[in-house]
């Protein structure tokens, strides 16, 4: 009976298979991120603040990019940043739903001399690399002294405020000033204060409450104090690590000054900032301290002027009557609305559910959709207005989701939950929509394209039950010799080595790097240790006596024995007096005699350095010197510690 060939396709199919295995990870490049820039305007004046951004979006899965870096012209300033913010956008295109995300951040720039100038890309680093965006052109035209446009509206918010210069009165004149004092009246006796924390100009922060559940708005008012005539530039809002910020003063040079008194004197109090600050965790949070640099004629230019720090202490709302599905942090005043379109639709098709929230809090950043068997909940695309709305954080954001209904007949999509605490009611609050249903039209199963069913089985019944030999080969009619089958070129030995040689190269690649890795750092080692600078060090002062420089040949010997002493015992003698060193090369056992001889050959150098006047035999001297440096580095070379 002859040995049948082995088919030739299996092999093939699993070598191939084995061979893209084993490249995949090599030919697999992660989509590099949509990188952007923009300048908040193309012509400003000079001293008028502008911002810079630069976004960075990926797909979702990969690396998220950081360390944003921008570079200006020497005539701009970088006065604030950068400000960092993440970003999300969601987008279907041929009924596939893609997600983005990445990373934001802001720069305020100022410009001191007019011109055009080229800002250079913003970059950002990702997978190992650094990105650049597109330059940014900026005209910037001499100062108008007309009112400038408030800040950048993509700037982040309770960024830096404008400089904000104040004339009040003559020059240097005091509010409490005997003429001024008949004139005013206190305005914001609620501003008044006992103490004064200086006496002429300070900065104060005013927090609407002290207490807060994670979530809740927590408003802070920086107010300047000030008794005379003062400019404030270089302003530094209050950092607020903790918190979620939002700014609420628009342009704060539009602030009027109200009067007020402290410690029994009269100050002006003038508005410069306001946050809307929402607690992300519970402890006790500080807001950090608001900074600027105050110019007036009895305090004098620039000085630092720091706001209080604001504690709050931070808890969570209670656990008792708490909902399920709710999330810390949302809290609030909210609505729900829902729209669903198409209602009616065919089986495995797709409807748009638009989910809005509106109100004022700190809103939601997801929701809770109705999972279940049946429907796919595709990842929402966010749209949002939120801004200040009479002292608190106000507008919408809403979710639009894509849901796949793979049933058919009347399905209910069910309904979205959002539960809330609301600080004013203090109780918890649950706002629902419901989503109602689709009519789901059945679509009938598509047309087998092969034989019938009856006949499959029918041939599955004749094979079963056909000559179970009949494949065999027949008898060979005559005599001859044996020929074993072809093989395949790549069959046994050759096919096992081809699989196995990609790992054994790059494990092969990996330990050579490591040895060169290895060799050059001894050497970099071995090139600044302290016997191998001794050694440059003699061979310096050899050098010097050859030209009868005395004074080089006595700086080289005294540094080669300092480094052949901390070769030997591994003391850095060059920190230790020269009285005191003989004691401490005891203490690590160097005998006395040589102990001795390295300091008198120390001392001989130092003399010889510090000699005003050139000595006589300068060659022989310094020859003298050197032979005797010499033998004390041989000592210190054979001697060992016991």
């Amino acid at each position: 009976m002859t040995r049948t060939a082995p088919s030739p396709a299996p092999l093939a199919t699993a070598l191939l298979l084995a061979l893209l295995a084993l490249l995949a990870p090599l030919t697999a490049r992660a989509q590099q991120p949509e990188v952007s820039s923009r300048a908040s305007a193309t012509e400003v004046e000079v001293g008028e603040p502008f911002s810079v951004e630069v976004k960075a979006l990926v797909e979702r899965g990969a690396g998220m990019p950081s360390a944003p870096e921008l570079r200006v012209p020497p005539d701009l300033d970088i006065v604030s940043g950068p400000s960092i913010g993440t970003q999300m956008k969601t987008q279907m295109s041929g009924g596939m739903v893609t997600t983005q995300l990445g990373i934001s951040a802001t720069w305020q720039v100022v410009a001191n001399k007019p011109g055009r100038y080229t800002i250079p890309g913003p970059t950002i680093a990702w997978s190992g690399q650094r990105l650049t965006a597109a330059p940014i052109l900026i005209k910037v035209v001499p100062a108008s002294g007309r009112p400038r446009r408030p800040s950048s509206p993509f700037l982040f918010p309770g960024g830096p405020l404008h400089g904000l210069p104040w004339p009040f009165g003559g020059p240097g004149s005091l509010l409490d000033d005997e003429e001024v004092e008949e004139e005013l009246a206190d305005q914001a006796p609620e501003l008044a204060m006992p103490s004064e924390p200086d006496p002429v100009v300070f900065l104060r922060a005013i927090p609407d409450k002290t207490a807060a559940v994670v979530g809740e708005q927590v408003t802070v008012s920086f107010y300047l104090y000030f008794r005379e005539n003062a400019e404030m530039n270089e302003p530094r809002a209050a950092p607020a690590a903790d918190f979620l910020r939002h700014a609420l003063l628009e342009d704060p040079r539009h602030e009027r000054p109200v009067y007020t008194r402290v410690g029994g004197h009269r100050y002006a109090a003038r508005l410069v900032d306001r946050l809307a600050l929402f607690p992300l965790r519970a402890d006790e949070l500080h807001t950090g301290k608001m900074q600027a640099r105050i110019t007036g004629r009895r305090i004098g230019a620039r000085v630092l002027r720091e706001s209080n720090d604001v504690v709050v202490r931070v808890t969570e709302p209670p656990i008792a009557g708490r909902p399920s599905g709710y999330t810390l942090g949302d809290v609030g005043k909210f609505t729900l609305k829902a729209t669903v379109q198409p209602r009616q639709i065919e089986q495995g098709g797709s409807v748009a559910v638009t989910v809005q929230v509106a109100g004022t809090g700190n809103f939601p950043q997801s929701l809770r959709v109705p999972e279940r068997t049946g429907l796919e909940w595709l990842d929402p695309e966010k749209r949002e207005s939120i801004e200040p709305r009479g002292g608190a954080i106000g507008g919408f954001r809403s979710f639009g989701y894509v849901v796949r209904i793979q049933e058919s007949g009347a399905v209910s999509l069910g309904k979205i939950e959002l539960p809330y605490w609301d600080p004013a009611q203090k109780r918890y609050v649950v706002e629902t929509a419901d989503l109602g249903v689709i009519q789901v039209t059945a679509v009938a199963p598509p047309a087998p394209s092969g034989p019938a069913p009856a006949a499959k089985d029918a041939d599955r019944d004749a094979a079963r039950h056909a000559e179970p030999l009949a494949g065999m080969p027949g008898l060979r009619a005559s005599l001859g010799p044996y020929s074993p089958p072809a093989t395949l070129p790549l069959d046994g030995a050759p096919f096992w080595l081809l699989l196995a040689a990609p790992p054994l190269l790059v494990t092969l690649f990996g330990a050579g790097d490591r040895l060169v890795r290895r060799a050059r750092e001894r050497r970099a080692a071995g090139a600044s240790s302290p016997a191998r600078l001794a050694a440059v060090a003699q061979e310096e002062a050899e050098d010097a006596a050859k030209q009868g420089d005395l004074k080089a040949a006595a700086a080289a010997v005294e540094r080669a024995v300092h480094r052949a002493i901390e070769a030997a015992t591994g003391l850095r003698s060059r920190g230790v007096l020269l009285a005191e060193l003989p004691g401490e090369l005891g203490q690590r056992g160097v005998p006395e005699a040589l102990s001795a001889r390295a300091c008198e050959t120390l001392a001989a150098c130092e003399a010889i350095r510090f000699e005003p006047a050139e000595q006589e035999g300068g060659a022989a001297a310094a020859s003298a010197l050197v032979e005797k440096g010499r033998a004390v580095m041989n000592e210190l070379a054979r001697w060992k510690p016991a």
